[in-house]
């Protein structure tokens, strides 16, 4: 990835165009090249160098939580919000599955220790803000 690849495109919201509460028009991601947080490739080293430099891109996001906190329920592929699908996918397992251990835990069971690294709380703050898809129970 080259510099050139980078070059700030500067989109601007165009006035009347910006719904309110919309956090996009103020994302760091705005002036990349969208084809860096949805890569081709789906393995390799390409894939890789496109994953870090979309991960560089959000960490410096201002609006970073709010876009986890979408894409983990309406964008299926690509990286946002620092994650790419596969962690997201992951971390919502991971929700699904603290949330039953809660329950547990709140019957009398004990639950297991929360953990994580300091970057990825505010991640984890943010996807425990978003619904669950489930299917149909029997």
């Amino acid at each position: 990835m080259t510099a050139a690849t980078m070059q700030a495109a500067r989109r601007e919201p165009l006035a009347g165009h910006v719904r309110q509460g919309d956090f996009r028009h103020r994302a760091a991601c705005r002036s990349v090249d969208p084809e860096v947080f949805f890569p081709a490739a789906e393995s390799g080293p390409g894939y890789e160098v496109r994953v870090q430099l979309a991960k560089a891109v959000c960490a410096g996001c201002p609006v970073r939580t709010e876009c986890l906190t979408w894409a983990s329920s309406e964008l299926p592929d690509g990286i946002a919000g620092g994650m790419t699908a596969e962690e997201r996918r992951t971390e919502r397992g991971r929700r699904a599955h603290r949330r039953t251990t809660s329950t547990s835990a709140s019957k009398g069971e004990s639950a297991p220790a929360a953990t994580g690294a300091p970057s990825q709380v505010s991640h984890n703050n943010a996807l425990d803000r978003t619904p669950v898809m489930e299917g149909p129970r029997s």
